[in-house]
């Protein structure tokens, strides 16, 4: 046997020769786990000090018994639901979608075409009664895709300050305006 057949014998051996699917995606019962990968323990939380975001429920469908009231609000666009899910006989959730099509019907009714899924939620984590942001009642899916954990609480506040004084203007040092010169042609 030659010097390089018998390289290519070891070399051919020390290769495993799989199908090209199997190299790509190999079998479960080939797999192995890494010496270097170690179980962790998820005992504590790793940021004990945050407070826990509160679950969002996920919003009933349509015409669900929960329902207290659906409404479209034009001022903002936006289509509102608001339900019981307690059975406390008062909104304790509610949601908020935009809007994309309205039109009235032949009594008056406005149609609203909205997005699939709510871009605010509002719950009432107190039982109080009332939504309060200040106290983290209020969220917002900036990807609209539905309760999923990646709502954020919503807030507000740099919208609620009051309006400061604006730009002030000073005319220019020149003293001001001037009028043209008087034509006669004009009636001055």
């Amino acid at each position: 046997m030659t010097q390089p057949s018998f390289l290519l014998i070891v070399l051919l051996s020390t290769l495993n020769l799989a199908s090209p699917e199997e190299s790509y995606f190999p079998p479960q019962a080939n797999h192995r786990p890494s010496i270097w990968v170690q179980p962790v323990a998820m005992n504590a939380p790793p940021f004990s000090s945050i407070q826990a975001r509160p679950k969002l429920p996920v919003e009933p469908d349509e015409f669900d018994p929960r329902e207290i009231k659906a409404y479209y609000d034009w001022r903002n666009d936006m289509f509102f639901r608001e339900f019981d899910l307690t059975g406390s006989g008062s909104v304790n959730f509610m949601t908020a979608r935009r809007t994309y099509k309205v039109w009235l019907d032949e009594f008056g009714t406005p149609v609203v075409l909205t997005v699939g899924d709510p871009v605010f939620f509002w719950i009432d984590l107190n039982g109080n009664g009332k939504f309060e942001q200040e106290l983290g009642e209020m969220f917002k899916d900036s990807y609209e895709d539905g309760v999923t954990g990646n709502e954020e609480p919503y807030d507000n506040s740099d919208l609620q300050e009051p309006a400061g004084s604006g730009p002030e203007w000073t005319p220019p040092p020149q003293g001001g305006f001037k009028q043209p010169p008087c034509d006669s042609r004009f009636g001055c």
